[in-house]
């Protein structure tokens, strides 16, 4: 007699957060606490979470006067860094106190990222908004590396999403749909691939485990993968589809690089082995589009910020032997 296969039930979150008065756009965990998770809001405010009691425990009310698009961290010192729509890049002590702050006159959708230990990137405003800087604070002149894109007859529009990897490069992905890799030391302009054909602009993008992945306003995400630390010209793109256009996040599990967290613009987030990009579960919580995605690199717990106000928090696929091929 033969058996029906049942599916599973979607997975459930562990607990939400709904306690914010704007959509909720960027989110970071504590890389010192796995109980700490930092949340920015539409509006420019910023608050710590304690997980464990589920409540704000640092405000950093009015911290910018527009949209958070980027959140780091400072390890050495435990100082935190927000991005914001207002141009100001601005670093805070573990009071919630401002003690540097810097205008970049750029306004897009990028984050900031840092150079270890001590370094800030951020796009700068320009004639084309295309430029990227390393920020040191310590310095009376904080710009103390420039990268600058090689001059091409394609004009690649505003930064989209930076991201340093290995601390030895630094990924740009553009508004005109390509992805230029600079050398960190250098800062000298290695490759540039261009990810979409007809020019779309790339909406989100992750770097892990020597694989850059992106997303556009298509129904696929792009997956470039090189055959070693040192970029190759045979490097390849892979697509994994999407049922529905549009990506607006991507974050790759941080340990071990196996699972790819994706937000839709259809609300949804959807989880996927990096390696053969098997779809492996669908998160259908939030009514409105998820704006930021991150892992907390401990306990691979995960949190999804959306605009409907709200954070989840999730325990799924935590255990190292839960993702099979």
């Amino acid at each position: 007699m033969n058996k029906k296969h049942t599916p599973l039930p979607p997975p459930l979150p562990t607990f939400v957060l709904r306690s914010f008065s704007s959509g909720v756009t960027c989110i970071k965990y504590d890389l010192t606490d796995s109980l700490r998770l930092y949340a920015g809001e539409q509006q420019g405010s910023v608050y710590l979470y304690n997980l464990r009691s589920r409540q704000p425990i640092l405000s950093f009310s009015n911290a910018h006067t527009s949209t958070i698009l980027g959140l780091s961290q400072l390890v050495e010192n435990n100082k935190l860094i927000t991005f914001s729509k207002d141009g100001f890049v601005k670093i805070w002590n573990e009071y919630g106190q401002c003690q540097w702050d810097y205008q970049t006159n750029h306004c897009s959708f990028s984050n900031c990222d840092i150079i270890s230990p001590n370094l800030i990137v951020v796009p700068i405003g320009g004639d084309e908004n295309s430029t990227i800087v390393a920020l040191d604070y310590q310095c009376s002149n904080p710009i103390i590396k420039k990268f600058i894109p090689i001059s091409t007859n394609i004009n690649n529009g505003m930064v989209m999403k930076l991201r340093v990897y290995d601390n030895r490069w630094l990924f740009a992905a553009y508004e005109s749909g390509s992805i230029n890799v600079f050398d960190i030391i250098t800062t000298k302009q290695l490759d540039t691939y261009q990810i979409t054909s007809d020019h779309e602009p790339i909406t989100a993008m992750d770097v892990i485990c020597n694989t850059c992945l992106c997303g556009t306003t298509k129904s696929d995400l792009i997956s470039l993968d090189f055959l070693s630390l040192k970029l190759q010209p045979t490097s390849t793109f892979r697509h994994i589809e999407m049922p529905n256009a549009g990506t607006s996040f991507i974050r790759c599990r941080p340990d071990d690089g196996k699972l790819i967290a994706v937000a839709g613009w259809d609300s949804r987030v959807r989880l996927f082995r990096r390696e053969t990009g098997k779809q492996l579960a669908m998160l259908d919580l939030h009514r409105q589009q998820v704006n930021s995605i991150d892992f907390d690199f401990h306990t691979r717990q995960m949190a999804c910020a959306s605009e409907d106000r709200t954070i989840s928090i999730w325990d799924v696929y935590n255990n190292k032997h839960e993702i099979k091929s």
